[in-house]
């Protein structure tokens, strides 16, 4: 009996230490973050639509990324560029170092590189165009 309690104790405190982040190693992303990204718009008529950040052949975009609220795992915040300023909302995963978006039309899949650094990857599809990108976003201090 007392090796399946052992056994019993040592699996719980396994799950418990495998489930997730706690308040004291979540990273603080809150801020303001300058944008780079590399990609590209596919039109599907004459010209993309008003929310979207890409114009047609364009294969650069610069932006600033402004995470406006943190609770916990969950972020709040805005994407700005010189054509439009979009909501978003996110969440951090369990490990700490991915971090997934959504905006109105569109995903960001992210990984925390160091504190000040973040690499996306960004796609949306919408009846006027269709984007992906890749890009890295820096801390401003």
């Amino acid at each position: 009996m007392k090796g399946f309690i052992s056994c019993a104790s040592m699996l719980c405190l396994l799950f418990l230490a495998a489930t997730g982040l706690t308040a004291e190693n979540m990273p603080n992303l809150a801020g303001v973050w300058t944008t780079t990204s590399e990609g590209g718009v596919m039109v599907k008529g004459e010209t993309v639509g008003k929310t979207t950040h890409w114009e047609k052949k364009q294969t650069t975009l610069h932006g600033e990324l402004t995470i406006k609220e943190q609770n916990g795992p969950v972020l709040f915040g805005e994407f700005t560029s010189p054509r439009n300023t979009e909501a978003f909302i996110a969440v951090i995963g369990h490990d700490g170092k991915h971090i997934y978006f959504a905006d109105t039309d569109g995903y960001f899949d992210a990984t925390l590189i160091d504190p000040d650094t973040i690499e996306m990857i960004y796609r949306h599809v919408t009846a006027t165009d269709t984007v992906a990108a890749v890009g890295v976003w820096k801390r401003k201090k």
